[in-house]
C-alpha cells in the first residue's frame, strides 16, 4: 500500500508539471478586425488627425506593415478568404452570403476555427462573421450588436479569462467603420455605449483623400467615419487590457488589421488602392525589443491570415492547398526577401454585380485584368428568354 500511494504521488507530480508546462506554451490568437478601413486612417500610419492610440502603441509593439491587401473589396466575400486562406473563386463564397446573394463556402472547404477544433483549440466569434454555412466548431458565438464595442469588450473578457487547459482563438468583429446609414450623414455612432465617450471631428480639418471630390458633403461624412474608427479604437483597447490583466499577453499572437478598405466609389468593389489597400499590424510576443516597432516592406494579404494562425499555433491545415503563406517569417523585419508581390481576385459583390477581376500588385505597379470589361447588361424583355427579341 505505501508503494501504491508512493507511485500515485509520483504519477500526480508528473500530471501536474506537464498541465503547468502546457499551459505555458499555450499559443493564443487575438484578431482585431475592422470594417471598411483604409490603410492610412490610423495615426500609426501617418494620418494626422484621426485619434487611434491603442492601435498606435500595438505597432509600436508589433510590426506595421506598408503593404498589406485584401484579394476582393467586398465584407462577406473577403471574409471567405480571410477565414479559409483561399480566393473567392476557389472557397465558393464568391460574393455575399446573407439574403438573396446566397453565395456560401464550398462543401469540401474547411475554415480556421475548423482546423482549431481538431487541434483542441477553443475557439470565439465576435461581432460580425458574415460567412455562410455557419460554422458549428465555433465555441462561443454570442449575440452582439458588432456596433456595440464595449459590450464587445466585456464578452471578450469573459471568453479569454476562463479558466482551462485549452489554448483560445478568437476573432473580435467590429462593424465601425462601416456606414451607419443611407443617408447622410452616412457614418458616425449612432450609439454611445454607457462609460464610452465620443470624439466629434472638425470636418474642415479633415485631409480629404484624393480620389474623392472635396465637397461638404463629403467632409461630413469623413468625419462620422473618423469618429466610428476612433470609437472602435477604444473598444480594441478595452480588449488589449482584458489580455493582459488575464496574464495571456505574453503567448497570444495579436493580430489588427480590416476586411478591406474605403466604401467610396472608386474603392468598394473595386481592386483599386483605396478598396484593396488595409491597415495591417502583428504582435508577436516572443519577440525582443529590438524587433518591435518595426515597418515592414513585405507584401501581405488576408490570404495569409489563416497560414499564419495554422503556423502559430501548430495545426494541421487542410488536404488541399491554401494559396496564402505564413508571415511570421516577416514579423519584426524591415525587409524579407520574396515578399514583392500579392495577388487579388474579385468575383462578386452583391448578386448582380458579376464583375471578375484579377489583379497582381508589386510595391511600384499594379496590373488589373477585367474579365468580362465588354459585358453589356440587358434588361428583360417584356416576352421571349432574356436577351432576345419579343
Amino acid at each position: 500500500m505505501r508503494h501504491f500511494l508512493c507511485y500515485l504521488s509520483i504519477a500526480f507530480s508528473l500530471f501536474h508539471m506537464t498541465a503547468t508546462l502546457n499551459a505555458a506554451e499555450q499559443k493564443n490568437v487575438l484578431i482585431l478586425f475592422s470594417d471598411n478601413q483604409n490603410w492610412n486612417d490610423c495615426g500609426c500610419y501617418g494620418n494626422p488627425v484621426i485619434k487611434t492610440p491603442h492601435i498606435d502603441q500595438l505597432a509600436r509593439e508589433g510590426t506595421r506593415y506598408q503593404y498589406a491587401f485584401a484579394t476582393t473589396a467586398s465584407c462577406g466575400p473577403s471574409r471567405g478568404v480571410f477565414y479559409t486562406g483561399l480566393h473567392v473563386h476557389a472557397n465558393g463564397q464568391y460574393g455575399h452570403p446573407h439574403g438573396d446573394h446566397n453565395f456560401r463556402l464550398k462543401p469540401k472547404v474547411e475554415t480556421v476555427f475548423a482546423l482549431l477544433d481538431q487541434n483542441q483549440y477553443r475557439t470565439g466569434m465576435i461581432g460580425k462573421y458574415h460567412l455562410y454555412p455557419e460554422d458549428t466548431t465555433i465555441d462561443f458565438q454570442p449575440k452582439v450588436s458588432s456596433y456595440h464595442v464595449k459590450e464587445m469588450a466585456d464578452l471578450a473578457t469573459d471568453f479569454i479569462s476562463q479558466k482551462t487547459d485549452k489554448p483560445f482563438f478568437l476573432v473580435m468583429g467590429y462593424h465601425d467603420p462601416h456606414p451607419t446609414s443611407r443617408t447622410q450623414p452616412e457614418w458616425g455612432v449612432k450609439v454611445q455605449e454607457s462609460g464610452m465617450s465620443l470624439i466629434n471631428y472638425d470636418p474642415q480639418q479633415i485631409p480629404v483623400p484624393s480620389y474623392l471630390p472635396d465637397r461638404p458633403e463629403v467632409r461630413a461624412g469623413l468625419a462620422g467615419y473618423y469618429q466610428q474608427i476612433t470609437y472602435l479604437d477604444a473598444g480594441i483597447g478595452r480588449v488589449l487590457k482584458a489580455l493582459e490583466a488575464s496574464g495571456q499577453a505574453d503567448n497570444t499572437l495579436v493580430i489588427f488589421t480590416s476586411d478591406h478598405g474605403s466604401s467610396e466609389p472608386g474603392a468598394m468593389a473595386n481592386h483599386y488602392d483605396p478598396g484593396v489597400r488595409i491597415p495591417f499590424i502583428v504582435r508577436d510576443p516572443k519577440k525582443p525589443e529590438s524587433e518591435r516597432g518595426v515597418v515592414s516592406d513585405a507584401m501581405v494579404s488576408l490570404l495569409d491570415i489563416t497560414p499564419t494562425v495554422l503556423d502559430w499555433t501548430n495545426t494541421k491545415g487542410p488536404k488541399y492547398k491554401l494559396h496564402g503563406r505564413s508571415i511570421l517569417p516577416t514579423v519584426g523585419k524591415e525587409h524579407t526577401p520574396g515578399w514583392d508581390e500579392v495577388c487579388l481576385s474579385h468575383v462578386f459583390h452583391e448578386v448582380t454585380m458579376y464583375y471578375p477581376m484579377r489583379t497582381v500588385r508589386t510595391r511600384d505597379y499594379k496590373l488589373i485584368w477585367n474579365g468580362v470589361q465588354n459585358i453589356r447588361y440587358r434588361s428583360t424583355p417584356s416576352h421571349g428568354r432574356p436577351g432576345t427579341k419579343p
